[in-house]
């Protein structure tokens, strides 16, 4: 990340708003602006200013930080590639409330947010939410693209692969992969490695359909 002073924020929907909230809490920019493809639709609906579409962020590219405030994995990850493609900088948002340990490490265009914790060891890497109150506990490498969802609790050792979607309040047992693009409904209790590209619902969790 430079040390740019406005924060382009692509996506103005409610992700993109906690975004916004989030970094206006750190208190590290000057200026935040949105870029969304729905200007009409949006441009009453936020404190902030929604500059352009979404295509218009190469005008940004050497006087702002971005991030990708779009829930969607796969648009997310596309996104954040062509802006890291122009050597571009993106954030990396750790709300002040988060309890993040200075021995974890988090990977540019993360955001984790309002009282969620990382713990000693744990790896987010790029593109990542770690949601409102979700913890990551020790050890644990969630890999590029994933969202985890308000109140997730993975415990230590966990293995998330790219691209999945922990729903709100699931919890993952320890020392288990959770395979690429593994999603689970909320509340779901994990307590097996996954296999790819399912989704998972109940309690212990199971493969209910595939998601390909």
């Amino acid at each position: 990340m430079k040390n740019n002073n406005t924060l382009v924020i692509i996506g103005a929907g409610g992700h993109g708003l906690v975004v916004a909230d989030c970094a206006e809490n750190i208190g590290h920019y000057s200026k935040i602006i949105f870029l969304d493809d729905c200007l009409e639709k949006l441009k009453n609906k936020s404190h902030w200013t929604i500059a352009g579409p979404i295509a218009s962020w190469v005008n940004y590219c050497d006087s702002a930080d971005f991030i990708v405030a779009i829930g969607n994995n796969a648009l997310r990850a596309s996104l954040l590639q062509q802006i890291t493609a122009t050597k571009s900088s993106l954030a990396t948002l750790i709300h002040p409330t988060a309890c993040v340990s200075k021995h974890s490490n988090i990977g540019p265009g993360v955001v984790v947010f309002a009282n969620a914790v990382v713990n000693i060891g744990a790896r987010i890497d790029e593109g990542c939410i770690i949601n409102t109150s979700a913890t990551v506990d020790h050890d644990c490498h969630i890999q590029a693209y994933c969202h985890i969802s308000p109140g997730v609790n993975i415990a230590g050792g966990v293995i998330v692969g790219k691209f999945s979607w922990l729903g709100i309040g699931s919890s993952v047992i320890e020392y288990i992969t959770i395979a690429q693009n593994t999603q689970s409904g909320a509340g779901a209790v994990i307590t097996k490695s996954t296999q790819s590209n399912k989704l998972y619902l109940g309690a212990p969790a199971a493969p209910v359909r595939s998601l390909i």
